[in-house]
């Protein structure tokens, strides 16, 4: 069994240090937990402490269960991934103008016109990969009501050439989840449970529906978020799902590290043709290999690849590792060499947005799970 003590005492320093206020680790070897740590306080301002039951907001982890379920409506002939987005939204075909501008997050992009494109064209494939030329938009903003959503989407200029490049994005998602409840007459959180949470056993993991009212038991807050003049606790973070009644393919789900964990652990069962496995191998080994890249983000299908930079959090694990991160201070990595995959929640951006410290620290949390892991195995 490896020993994950410095593992453990590096998670702890961080949070002693203010990083954030609570973390919560589940690491799976050959299908087994071989491991679980919580440490601090999820709120701050109430003792009480962490444990493996903590629901954290997973923000863009989101996208792997909803992704997960369009994947097991493919495999039943309901969508295919080359199918092009049109064949749901009708709007979105004909010559589109690229503007840079299209991408609202990135500011101060000159509106000029760069070409035209055939949106007729775009795919799932390219939604999943994050190459379909599509940008970024403030929902919350820009649209009246959640019913108008897809046709704003589907008016929106392309920010590049679909398939020129990888630019990350959560309109894509939000399209394929409104595209799989037009199509199978379910809420996006019902096939969710029916596809991903019920086979897998995830009893932790749900989304919170605004309407519904907060969860707050036992659930991590995140950040004071000032659309909303109050800390968000028990509802969604991202400001977009939160428009949409807290479900949207990319943001929305809340769930614990022992129950992403093991959704990782059903992509590495199919790869390595164990029991649990949660799609047909070939399917997993299309989906988990690489694809595209910008100058730095390497993408496959619905994952993003193990990174090749430095600092990046990623590169200590093996060469055809994959896995996601999300926005309030999550990760969870698959790395089939080490027959391995953890899960690394947190709600880092409790102290708002623009004072997150996780990213430039997180390598060195996944550096010591790597070193045990080793260790153990060479002995």
């Amino acid at each position: 069994m490896p020993d994950f003590t410095l593992t453990d005492k590096r998670i702890k320093e961080l949070c002693d240090k203010n990083c954030y206020p609570s973390a919560q680790l589940c690491v799976m070897i050959g299908g087994e937990v071989v491991h679980e740590y919580c440490v601090g306080r999820p709120d701050p301002n109430n003792a009480r402490p962490c444990d493996s039951n903590t629901r954290y907001d997973i923000a863009s982890l989101t996208k792997i269960f909803a992704g997960s379920a369009f994947f097991k409506l493919c495999e039943e002939g309901v969508f295919s991934l080359d199918e092009p987005i049109a064949k749901s939204f009708p709007n979105f075909s004909g010559m589109r103008e690229i503007r840079a501008s299209a991408n609202r997050l990135t500011p101060n992009v000159s509106d000029d016109l760069l070409g035209y494109a055939d949106a007729g064209k775009v795919t799932w494939r390219h939604v999943l990969i994050h190459n379909a030329g599509l940008g970024w938009a403030h929902l919350f903003k820009s649209c009246a009501s959640p019913d108008e959503v897809a046709d704003c989407l589907c008016a929106m200029p392309l920010a590049y050439e679909p398939g020129s490049t990888v630019i990350y994005t959560d309109i894509g998602l939000i399209l394929m989840g409104i595209a799989m409840e037009q199509r199978t007459g379910k809420k996006l959180d019902e096939l969710v449970q029916e596809y991903v949470s019920r086979p897998l056993g995830l009893s932790s993991t749900r989304f919170n529906r605004v309407s519904e009212g907060a969860i707050t038991e036992n659930t991590a807050p995140t950040e004071f978020c000032e659309w909303r003049k109050e800390r968000v606790h028990g509802l969604v973070h991202d400001e977009n799902s939160y428009f949409l009644d807290g479900v949207a393919g990319h943001a929305g789900v809340f769930s614990t590290a022992r129950d992403v964990a093991a959704l990782g652990e059903g992509y590495l069962a199919a790869l390595k043709g164990r029991k649990g496995a949660f799609l047909p191998k070939e399917c997993v080994q299309e989906y988990t290999r690489f694809q595209q890249m910008n100058s730095w983000d390497r993408r496959g299908i619905l994952f993003q690849m193990r990174l090749l930079i430095s600092d990046a959090h990623s590169l200590p694990l093996g060469r055809s590792a994959f896995g996601h991160t999300g926005f309030t201070g999550c990760c969870m990595w698959a790395d089939p060499e080490r027959d391995m995959v953890f899960a690394l929640l947190t709600n880092d951006v409790y102290a708002g947005r623009a004072n997150r410290t996780l990213g430039n620290l997180r390598k060195s949390i996944v550096e010591e799970i790597v070193c045990a892991v080793d260790l153990e195995q060479v002995k």
